[in-house]
């Protein structure tokens, strides 16, 4: 039981580490030099949370993009 238990914790643990490893970084600012950065396991999650994290710091009337993702 107990050999079952650690078993599945261990892979547990490398099923939450495969997909940390897999995740995706983005980057946004904007011209007032304002910026943002999200990430997730999903590219279009990733991009929405930094676009939303760079908008939040950037005054109206301005534009935030998206510079990298990695």
């Amino acid at each position: 039981m107990i050999r079952a238990m650690a078993f599945a914790l261990a892979m547990f643990g490398l099923a939450m580490s495969a997909s940390e490893a897999s995740a995706w970084y983005c980057r946004a600012s904007s011209a007032t030099g304002n910026w943002g950065w999200g990430r997730s396991v999903y590219l279009a999650n990733a991009r929405a949370i930094a676009l939303t994290q760079c908008a939040i710091r950037t005054p109206r009337g301005f534009t935030c993009y998206i510079r990298y993702c990695r």
